[in-house]
């Protein structure tokens, strides 16, 4: 990555990989479970909010008061 400072470890790929692969898997496991296309992607978008939403606080959380 570019923006890369030395020593920096890279995640985001990965993170990127599970996170798809994480949505990909709930909104196949509802399609199949409930045969419906509208819950799945109903489901796969609460999922998605849901993994935004814990990325969001474990940053603030684990964030340093020095660093903001």
């Amino acid at each position: 990555m570019i923006w890369q400072k030395p020593g920096e470890r890279r995640c985001t790929s990965s993170l990127c990989r599970l996170v798809g692969l994480v949505l990909c898997s709930n909104a196949s496991m509802v399609y199949v479970a409930l045969d419906s296309l509208r819950l799945a992607v109903v489901t796969t978008l609460a999922c998605s909010l849901l993994l935004q939403a814990c990325y969001f606080g474990s940053v603030l959380f684990f964030a340093d008061v020095d660093d903001l």
